[in-house]
């Protein structure tokens, strides 16, 4: 440990002397004493002491005084020594700041306490002086709002980045209180929080409060209480701005509590995977697809839900080398061991702070889409054999023209190629006026209406051929759904008078 060192500037040589020695003897380092005020500033400068032992009145021009104001500056103790009480010199001397007195004459004891005494006086004002600059640093430098308010929460003290939060000026908070910014509920938070600071209680806490220009900053506040000589006289707080978190909390739970009702109520069957198959996310919406619970499937591997092993291989091939799999059909075996005939869409996603890498997609059940377009190319195949085989007249229309027909109804009409006879209105067949002396157009269009209402009907008409001779025949007339459209199914059976 380095010995402190003492400078002594005495002008009685005897005296100087005598209190080397008594520092010497307690361990100090001490130069030889100085004398005068010329040759003090110039050991000082040169030295650099820990502490000097100044004579106020030196013997020349320039006294302890004007020495001490000379390295006011330097930060050094300095502990006068005087043979004098006079109070205008020590008012003066007190000027300088010194750290102690000493009259001459003066005990050992003495000097050695006051030595004692302002070094560690010295020392706790180094100390607090780092503090003060770290705290002024801090408070200069931090994003966080930082203020002080007096027992009834006038502002005393705020920092740059707090009254920016407050969007004012510095100089406007002085004699300005806290109440200005808030609203009666707020004021009511205010007034709850100052009572816990009054009983020597922190707290945390969010305000609202209101700017100059009426826009509205919801703030995070922790504050703590102020007591002098155990009274309390205010409020220390730190405080952010947290509007846009705030903001984007209740964002976020709006698109939650939005992203749960799809999720909870979507068609099609939402999955998330690792690469490996374990499923790790199902949405509810298996449950209406399946015989499985949501509960059941996660933790269970996709891939062995598959029926067709070379199907589950082509698909992760597919989606390894491209990354996304769109619309690809696969068999999976649902708990009973029946097959789901579903589309799948699924997508690789690496997770950024993992490197894990997940799949998420949707499953869609196409198993009665399949089953009922089995059923209906099978109708259509036993259908158009009835059809094309019937010796009647049997056609297909909308409720604007004919769409099909078989041979028997070219036939009959005297046409060679469909053609001829497709896309035609019922009337284009007929003549103007039927038997009953009506329009055929617009008793056609009765019966098509019909039909479509009420599923069948049967009636005589009278039909002209391409070589306009007219005839009679029974009409039975049957709607009928294909591809979700209504249709009419139509037969003719010419009346045969012989």
């Amino acid at each position: 440990m380095c010995k402190k060192q003492i400078l002594v500037v005495e002008d009685q040589a005897v005296v100087a002397e005598n209190i080397r020695k008594i520092l010497l003897s307690y361990g100090y380092e001490v130069p030889e004493p100085i004398p005068t005020g010329e040759e003090a500033i110039e050991a000082i400068n040169k030295k650099h002491p820990d502490l000097i032992l100044l004579d106020i009145m030196l013997k020349d021009k320039l006294s302890g005084i004007d020495v001490a104001n000379y390295i006011i500056d330097m930060n050094i103790p300095i502990i006068y020594l005087t043979a004098y009480s006079d109070k205008n010199i020590i008012e003066e001397a007190k000027e300088t700041g010194p750290f102690g007195y000493l009259i001459k004459p003066f005990r050992e004891r003495e000097l050695i306490a006051t030595i004692k005494m302002a070094f560690f006086r010295h020392k706790m004002e180094l100390e607090l002086k780092e503090s003060e600059e770290k705290f002024r640093t801090l408070v200069e430098t931090t994003d966080e709002g930082i203020c002080m308010f007096d027992k009834d929460e006038f502002f005393t003290f705020i920092n740059e980045a707090g009254a920016k939060i407050f969007d004012d000026e510095i100089s406007s908070f002085k004699e300005k209180n806290l109440s200005n910014y808030l609203n009666r509920y707020n004021s009511e938070i205010l007034h709850k929080h100052n009572k816990l600071r009054k009983e020597n209680k922190s707290s945390r806490y969010e305000m609202e409060i209101i700017l100059k220009d009426g826009r509205k900053r919801i703030l995070n506040i922790i504050g703590s209480p102020r007591f002098q000589d155990g009274n309390f006289i205010g409020t220390f707080a730190i405080f952010n701005d947290i509007t846009e978190k705030r903001m984007a909390d209740l964002k976020l739970k709006q698109t939650m509590a939005s992203y749960t009702r799809i999720f909870e109520n979507i068609q099609d069957i939402y999955y998330e995977i690792e690469f490996n198959g374990t499923i790790l996310e199902m949405s509810p919406s298996i449950e209406h697809d399946s015989s499985y619970t949501r509960n059941e499937l996660i933790g269970k591997s996709l891939y062995d839900l598959c029926y067709d092993e070379d199907q589950r291989e082509f698909f992760l091939t597919k989606l390894t080398k491209d990354g996304d799999v769109y619309d690809y059909e696969i068999v999976l075996r649902d708990k009973d061991k029946t097959p789901l005939i579903c589309t799948i869409n699924a997508k690789i996603i690496k997770d950024e702070d993992t490197d894990k890498i997940r799949i998420i997609g949707s499953l869609k059940n196409i198993t009665e889409q399949k089953e009922s377009e089995a059923a209906r190319q099978e109708y259509e195949k036993r259908y158009r054999k009835l059809f094309e085989s019937s010796i009647d007249a049997v056609f297909l229309m909308d409720e604007n023209s004919f769409l099909d027909c078989n041979n028997a109804t070219l036939k009959l009409f005297g046409l060679t190629e469909k053609t001829d006879f497709l896309h035609l209105h019922p009337a284009d067949i007929s003549p103007e006026i039927q038997a009953d002396k009506k329009s055929s157009r617009k008793t056609i269009d009765a019966h098509i209406y019909k039909t479509l209402k009420k599923g069948s009907m049967k009636f005589t008409w009278i039909y002209k051929k391409s070589t306009g001779e007219t005839f009679p025949a029974e009409v039975w007339l049957n709607c009928l759904k294909l591809d979700n459209k209504s249709l009419i199914q139509g037969t003719i059976r010419e009346i045969n008078n012989n």
